[in-house]
């Protein structure tokens, strides 16, 4: 254990007792797949049990002392004798000032989600100490509160410091394990990449990247694969109508759940339930049952737990498939082929990675009848060369590309900004609907292709685009994508209005383009000198409740240029970092900040950690919130549309807000 950095940055911790819990389970109780909602201490005091955190198991024998992470989860089972305990739960968040090389230890080994059991050398003051906490618990005084986060950080210091001398070890948590076994109970309910990373505690992409390490498919994917299995017992062993299962599963549209059951499976819900009673599998042959049961998948027997276990969900080290069809499958390389032969014949470059001088004819696929259309009314296609610089070299367009795909989806606000709309695009995950408002009514049957963390190589195929445009978040599919149709690749930062002058470069709208940058310029000149005389220096700051902390937005962000570039604001000396895009603060920190205006960025994900902030005293205490100067925007077209449509309803925002 790194007891030395572990120190530290409990030492750094703003610390926060949640819950005190006290609790007897008699002989044959049990408490199974309890997830935990914060971090916490399990101390027991008397009586024998099995207790397993996650994949960890402990045998405890009277007093024993136990540690793990929010998310993690907790087990007691073969409870011979009275089994008595106490369960403390707090959150720590780390404070400023500190160092970078502090936060580094505190995202690979972090304290306060680390799981450790140990049965301590001198019992007698950690027990005193526990059932003090729980006895001024159960007090309403906020006096009584404070003692108990004093006698916590006792607490904490006499643990840490016999398990330093006892020489305990420490265990990461299995993010993967915990969120298998979080998506296996709860696959119907509404789960989100970043509201799982939520649950667990933990990064978005950290957790895509551990999933992707281990079983070779993202965290939604594995969602979609246990619903899709759980549809597919259903199926074959119930006869309710199909939007009722759809709803089991976790699909509030039965449409759209079989749309996605016939991409995976390759034939429709309706005929796989045919063909499976056709069979009788519901009675005679379990062995083609789903792996998956249809309730939630049963606790390990502690007995049963060996070196030749084999539980799928916590053993499988190897790739982990989707389960499509032959048919599907084969429909998909047949596609892949076609596009390959053709590119072959046609002696062209997919991407211009490769040969980045080669040009590329994009021509719209159209019917006849359109082509009668376009040729009687004298419809002619753009002819001038267009030589588009990339990340991945240069690409020659002979003609305006007339079906784009974009998966990153900011480049949707800038094409509609030159009176275009791609024919598919990814989506942002922080809001759960599809598409943000300011855009919804001038979008036109815009199909979805999966998120940029997570694009849908079969939807983009099947909607056959003429020119794909992608970032470096797409960097590991690059090279599929261009065997699609030819790929553009930007920097997802690159400044609006060098992607826009670039997009006017891609349709054909370059003029177009520079009267949109040329109007946005006079408005800035406009409001710049009207908040000048306004405010008079006054501090503005941008800031994003997440992770139970709250990322400071710097002056080096994107969107804060907006705030301090554009319009001359004054930012506060802690936001002053051209260096870093944010900085992560606790909310004790705030007052430190010591903004007049505050920006507080909301959406889905975050309106429960945004309310709970906003009700604590530290929060009511802020200049800006006691001079009823803060405003509430939306985190989408804030920072996730970053085109020239949201730029400038920000800047509305800001005026309005400011003015």
């Amino acid at each position: 254990m790194l007891f030395q950095y572990h120190t530290l940055l409990w030492n750094h911790a703003a610390l926060r007792v949640q819950d005190v819990r006290h609790a007897i389970l008699q002989p044959g109780e049990s408490l199974r797949a309890y997830q935990l909602p914060a971090s916490a201490f399990l101390y027991t005091v008397r009586g024998k049990a099995h207790v397993l955190i996650d994949e960890n198991e402990y045998a405890v024998d009277r007093c024993y002392v136990c540690h793990a992470g929010k998310g993690a989860f907790l087990d007691i089972a073969q409870v011979v004798e009275a089994f008595e305990y106490y369960l403390v739960f707090y959150t720590a968040v780390l404070t400023t000032p500190y160092c970078q090389k502090l936060v580094h230890r505190h995202q690979t080994s972090n304290p306060f989600q680390v799981q450790y059991g140990f049965a301590p050398q001198f019992p007698t003051p950690l027990f005193l100490g526990i059932e003090q906490m729980n006895r001024q618990w159960q007090q309403i005084g906020t006096l009584e509160q404070f003692h108990v986060k004093a006698l916590f950080h006792q607490f904490v210091y006499e643990l840490l410091h016999q398990l330093q001398e006892q020489g305990g070890e420490t265990t990461q948590p299995n993010l993967v394990a915990q969120a298998m076994r979080y998506i296996e109970g709860r696959y119907a309910e509404p789960i989100t990449l970043n509201s799982l990373a939520a649950v667990l505690d933990c990064n978005a992409r950290q957790l895509q990247r551990l999933f992707k390490a281990r079983l070779h498919v993202g965290p939604i994917e594995y969602l979609i694969q246990v619903r899709l299995d759980k549809a597919k017992a259903l199926l074959q062993q119930t006869n309710v109508p199909l939007k009722q299962i759809a709803e089991a599963v976790g699909y509030t549209d039965s449409y759209y759940f079989s749309r996605m059951f016939k991409k995976y499976m390759g034939v429709s819900p309706s005929l796989f339930k045919e063909l499976a009673w056709q069979r009788n599998d519901r009675r005679h042959n379990p062995s083609r049952l789903s792996q998956f049961p249809i309730v939630a998948r049963r606790l390990r027997r502690y007995s049963d737990i060996g070196d030749d276990e084999n539980h799928y969900q916590y053993k499988n080290e190897g790739a982990l498939h989707m389960y499509r069809s032959s048919k599907a499958s084969l429909a998909i390389s047949l596609m892949l082929s076609l596009v390959l032969l053709l590119g072959a014949c046609s002696g062209t470059s997919g991407g211009g990675g490769a040969s980045p001088t080669n040009s590329v004819n994009v021509q719209p696929a159209v019917t006849r009848g359109e082509a009668d259309n376009a040729n009687t009314a004298g419809k002619t296609a753009e002819s001038t060369q267009r030589s588009i610089q990339h990340l991945k070299g240069e690409l020659v367009l002979e003609q305006k590309p007339e079906k784009i795909v974009v998966l990153d989806y900011q480049y949707i606000d800038q094409l509609l900004a030159l009176g275009e709309q791609p024919i598919g695009s990814v989506i942002a995950t922080s809001d759960s609907s599809v598409f943000p408002e300011y855009l919804t009514d001038k979008l036109d049957d815009v199909k979805v292709l999966g998120t940029k963390e997570e694009p849908n190589l079969e939807a983009i195929i099947e909607v056959a685009p003429d020119l794909i445009i992608c970032t470096e978040f797409q960097e590991k599919v690059y090279e599929k994508l261009i065997k699609i149709a030819p790929t553009l690749m930007f920097d997802r930062n690159e400044d609006w209005r060098t992607m826009l002058l670039k997009f006017g470069q891609i349709v054909a709208k370059e003029q177009e383009a520079q009267k949109v940058l040329e109007g946005y310029d006079q408005k800035i000149a406009d409001l710049k000198a009207a908040l000048a005389d306004k405010l008079n220096g006054q501090t503005v700051a941008l800031i994003r409740p997440r992770d139970n902390m709250i990322r400071l937005h710097t002056t080096g962000h994107r969107t804060a240029e907006i705030l301090y570039r554009d319009l001359g604001l004054s930012a506060p000396k802690m936001a002053v970092n051209n260096e870093q895009t944010s900085l992560p603060i606790s909310l004790e920190v705030m007052p430190e900040l010591n903004a007049d205006h505050l920006f507080v960025l909301k959406d889905d994900s975050n309106t429960e950690l945004t309310d709970e902030f906003q009700k604590t005293s530290v929060w009511k205490g802020l200049n800006a919130v006691q001079a009823n100067q803060v405003y509430t925007v939306n985190t989408t077209m804030w920072i996730g549309y970053y085109g020239p449509i949201a730029i400038n309803l920000v800047v509305d925002e800001i005026a309005e807000a400011l003015l």
